[in-house]
């Protein structure tokens, strides 16, 4: 691990010398490092980056705000049925477990098939609940995505922005602030949804 921290420190001192004798090299003779563009495609001057704040997006956007808020009902309503199960479960092995001593060979038998199918049953509803809600989870960021992507398509139609990122606290390390455009985003998108929602 050090050898390999050596190796590219050097690799990075060298290539710091090399820029430096380009830098004062060629800026005294006047030339450029680069050669003209043959292809006929124009640089992009003037390129330009944005930032979407995703936690104020998803704080602000009245349809996220909406989609959360039914995922959120949807897991609470599925926990509730899973702990219901579970308590019936739970009640009726304690009501054969306390008949057990009074019960024959073939209740007993009987009894635990019972049980197991209650325990089958109740894994195989949560695994069916979880599956759902992953879907749904799925779906949702899906559409929220297509949404923002197809309003900045349509923000974006001057090409005044060459890339337009998403921001989350550590992903950047220093972002410039006149670069968010998220209030825009925002309002522009809580716009389309009222619209829509007529």
């Amino acid at each position: 691990m050090k050898n390999i921290l050596l190796i590219i420190n050097i690799v990075l001192i060298c290539l710091v010398g090399y820029l430096y004798y380009l830098h004062f090299n060629v800026s005294k003779k006047g030339q450029t490092l680069f050669t003209k563009n043959n292809t006929g495609a124009k640089p992009a001057e003037g390129s330009k980056v944005a930032y979407i704040d995703l936690d104020s997006l998803q704080n602000n956007y009245t349809y996220y705000k909406k989609i959360k808020a039914d995922f959120e009902r949807k897991q609470s309503a599925a926990n509730d049925e899973i702990v219901g199960m579970q308590k019936k479960y739970q009640t009726r092995a304690m009501q054969l477990q306390q008949k057990g001593a009074t019960m024959n060979q073939q209740e007993q038998e009987a009894a635990m098939q019972e049980i197991n199918k209650m325990q089958q049953d109740l894994q195989s509803r949560k695994q069916e609940i979880d599956n759902d809600l992953y879907n749904y989870n799925s779906k949702m960021k899906e559409d929220i995505l297509t949404r923002i992507q197809n309003f900045l398509k349509d923000y974006n139609k001057d090409g005044r922005y060459s890339y337009i990122f998403s921001y989350e606290p550590g992903f950047m390390f220093y972002k410039d602030s006149t670069l968010n455009i998220t209030p825009d985003v925002i309002a522009g998108l809580n716009s389309l949804y009222s619209e829509n929602k007529k």
